[in-house]
């Protein structure tokens, strides 16, 4: 059985905790460093908990060549940044999170020692591969883009078979951009319900609605695509947030999970000041031991302690503290 809750190093992932949220850099670096540790600014300027990286070999996803090959090659991530990547993220205060495509980087990765994997929705049932990452020890995000139910269900199935329980899971769609009507969310609850894990939103839509709302809905790990420019060429710039779109996004996203407050309905502490609620008070001073009569008692606004419904209770009890004219009555100055 998986994990209700786990570190990413110091940060703990799971229901009752602020969403984890991932500033997925991807290929928006443009195989440039500068640019690389600038989105970094980014995301640690924008309050993010990490940002993520891919790291794959062209060679190995597309041994033949090709049209996709090409695009691949444009925009791998050199393994020989790994080790300045992750410092400068140390730097910044973010973590430094990769998804590995292949058995190589999934060693450089052990080797630089990021402190969780990501693993892409497009190798979700790559067995070979997850068992491996899975045997790393790290915790796990898993998004479930490409995937139905039993795809979702052996993946975790692999995972467990590793010794690893540590594992979220994320509602994804992988298309660029997803329409608001294939979101759902509530696959969250689906993957709550059977796996007892914490859930999240992997974000392809190309506004900041989809991950506000999967906070309200429960989500500890949200990711969401960053960039400089959308206009930039490559291949997911245009549905990636620029640096103002990002703040906006951490900032609903922390007051989404703010408002979802207590379960239990109260009286706020500013509504007893101003609420329009009837309340008992001392009629004059009473001593303590007396025996509290309906003429020592007077009802007004508002309703700092005990409510007006509660005075046929008051009457006839004894004070258990000295209680000064006009102080609210509260239960711990009454005795049965």
């Amino acid at each position: 059985m998986l994990e209700h809750d786990f570190f990413i190093a110091e940060r703990q992932i799971g229901a009752g905790n602020s969403p984890y949220v991932i500033a997925e850099i991807g290929s928006n670096f443009d195989q440039s460093m500068d640019t690389a540790c600038a989105l970094i600014d980014v995301a640690a300027d924008c309050s993010c908990d990490a940002v993520k990286f891919q790291l794959f070999k062209a060679d190995a996803l597309y041994p033949g060549g090709g049209e996709m090959y090409d695009t691949f090659k444009s925009i791998e991530l050199d393994a020989g940044w790994l080790h300045a990547l992750k410092a400068y993220s140390s730097e910044r205060g973010l973590h430094f999170l990769v998804s590995a495509f292949d058995k190589g980087s999934v060693k450089a990765l052990c080797d630089v020692g990021v402190p969780a994997f990501k693993v892409a929705s497009s190798e979700l049932t790559n067995f070979s591969l997850l068992h491996q990452i899975a045997a790393s020890g790290m915790p796990l995000i898993l998004a479930t883009g490409m995937c139905d139910m039993v795809d979702v269900e052996e993946a975790v199935a692999v995972c467990e078979g590793a010794g690893n329980h540590n594992v979220a899971l994320l509602q994804c769609g992988s298309m660029y951009p997803l329409p608001a009507e294939m979101v759902n969310l509530n696959v969250m609850k689906t993957f709550k319900n059977r796996f007892k894990c914490p859930v999240g939103f992997s974000d392809h839509t190309l506004g900041v609605y989809a991950s506000i709302a999967s906070a309200a809905l429960g989500a500890s790990v949200i990711e969401k695509h960053i960039t400089l420019d959308k206009k930039s060429k490559g291949p997911d710039h245009f549905y990636a947030l620029e640096p103002h779109e990002l703040k906006a996004l951490v900032e609903g996203i922390h007051e989404s999970y703010m408002s979802l407050g207590s379960f239990s309905k109260n009286l706020l502490p500013e509504e007893r000041k101003v609420g329009r609620r009837d309340g008992l008070y001392a009629a004059h001073d009473i001593a303590k031991g007396d025996i509290i009569t309906a003429n020592d008692v007077v009802v007004r606004r508002p309703a700092l302690g005990l409510r007006g419904r509660y005075l046929t209770q008051v009457v006839g009890a004894k004070a258990s503290n000295d209680i000064t004219k006009d102080q609210p009555m509260d239960w711990s100055d009454i005795e049965f």
